[in-house]
């Protein structure tokens, strides 16, 4: 019996992968968030894309929170600032690396809020 059973199942599955063809994170989810750069010491840019407009927050301890309002679907680069005492934690981290789990927050226009968190890295940049 059980060996019946396992082709059935197999073939219901690839039905139902058909049948519900995947979107982008971003539609899906409201928002995708994509590289991560650090261009000076304290600071970690991103690059964010919404599926429609509204607004957008990041929040973190020891960084200063970011926002952006926007009307329409499309892509920025949102730059993420460490306060005071983040910087004065980032200059006594081992390592010259502070990790921070950074709470990403979208509100569309229409629709639900959608949040999820990611760890980033502050790190001191060396100038030349």
């Amino acid at each position: 019996m059980r060996n019946r059973l396992l082709p059935l199942l197999a073939g219901a599955l690839a039905v139902a992968a058909l049948a519900s063809p995947l979107a982008s994170s971003a539609e899906q989810y409201g928002f995708e968030l994509g590289e991560v750069e650090h261009p000076q010491t304290g600071v970690v840019t991103i690059r964010v894309r919404v599926s429609s407009g509204g607004e957008f927050a990041a929040t973190a301890n020891s960084m200063r929170t970011a926002r952006a309002k926007g009307k329409e679907a499309g892509g920025f680069t949102l730059r993420l600032r460490l306060t005071k005492r983040g910087l004065e934690r980032l200059s006594g981290a081992r390592g010259r690396q502070l990790r921070l789990e950074v709470e990403f927050a979208f509100t569309p226009s229409a629709g639900q809020p959608r949040t999820t968190s990611k760890k980033l890295i502050f790190r001191v940049v060396k100038k030349k």
